[in-house]
């Protein structure tokens, strides 16, 4: 990041970490005059959504500047992404879990507006949530299971059992509700039909 950057804008250092600067570009072809004034923003690790340095480069429109910025970036030594790379990146580096990575292709992918409602409280984790909570009381009901398996089947009052047996109920009744209200659109890779007769 910093070699390019120095090699793209003639600086010798980065700029402060999430700040847009607008700033000049220079070319691999000419480096004797920019070809355009471009807004770069530095994002340094891990507060990226990689969770590494990272430099954003927004340009003006139009083929001629899009392509002197990539055939310039590439012949200095950078690549392009590959397709759900940036989404690798973050997961690896522990930005996002594996259900927010796959939140994010099916908001990409999403066909309607509600699929990518549901996709995207994928990518905002609140599917992650509610199922680290089921798994929180689920634990917890393990432990107090193991707790009454320590004593005789004498000592265990009938409180003991139904409460064990309610706290299965509920997070049973949770676990359904979640399924119910998934949000995996799982039916929604294709467009919903309408039948007027």
């Amino acid at each position: 990041v910093d070699v390019l950057y120095k090699k793209l804008t003639k600086k010798n250092a980065l700029p402060k970490p999430n700040f847009c600067f607008p700033i000049y570009i220079y070319g691999s072809l000419n480096r004797a005059s920019p070809f355009d004034r471009a807004i770069i923003t530095y994002f340094k690790a891990p507060k990226s959504f990689t969770g590494e340095d990272m430099l954003e480069i927004s340009t003006h429109g139009g083929n001629v500047i899009s392509k002197a910025l990539i055939v310039s970036l590439i012949g200095w030594g950078a690549r392009q992404a590959l397709p759900g790379e940036f989404s690798y990146r973050a997961f690896v580096n522990n930005k996002i879990d594996l259900i927010q990575a796959e939140g994010i292709a099916s908001l990409i992918g999403a066909s309607s507006s509600i699929d990518s409602f549901y996709s995207l409280n994928n990518v905002q984790g609140k599917l992650s949530k509610a199922l680290l909570k089921a798994r929180e009381d689920l634990f917890v009901l393990i432990c107090e299971l193991e707790h009454c398996l320590d004593f005789e089947e004498e000592e265990l009052t009938d409180g003991d059992l139904s409460g064990l047996e309610q706290g299965l109920s509920v997070s049973l009744k949770n676990l359904e509700g979640l399924l119910k209200a998934c949000f995996c659109v799982e039916e929604a890779d294709s467009d919903i039909r309408i039948v007027i007769t």
